[in-house]
């Protein structure tokens, strides 16, 4: 039977893993955020076609233009999307990281919805 200690020192470990985990995601995080500010893709995003999204899941008849809340259309594109998710959606994960970035750097983040961007973008 494992000790208290033996316990401690597995947890101390996972701990020391998992910030590992962090440290990566950092990095990966300051690098997607360096392009970003630099391409601005936001903007390419939002000029994207769109669709409504079925109730099956599917997209339905495309958008006769773009609308930011509807799903990006890639079934004309040269390169899907690995879900359906729209370029506001898109936005809002990239200000979750953008406050995961100054949190980590002590710098006081916004308030926002953070769960569920990263439920959105990432289940």
């Amino acid at each position: 039977m494992a000790t208290k200690q033996d316990v401690a020192v597995a947890k101390a470990n996972e701990l020391i893993n998992t910030l590992g985990l962090l440290k990566q995601i950092r990095s990966a995080m300051n690098d997607f955020l360096t392009q970003y500010n630099g391409e601005a893709y936001n903007t390419t995003w939002a000029a994207l076609a769109t669709a409504p999204q079925n109730t099956n899941g599917t997209l339905g008849t495309p958008d006769g233009s773009p609308v930011p809340a509807n799903p990006i259309d890639t079934r004309v594109a040269g390169q899907a999307l690995s879900k359906a998710v729209s370029s506001n959606q898109l936005v809002q994960g990239v200000v979750l990281l953008q406050n995961l970035q100054k949190f980590l750097t002590n710098v006081l983040p916004t308030q926002g919805n953070y769960n569920q961007s990263l439920d959105d973008l990432a289940s």
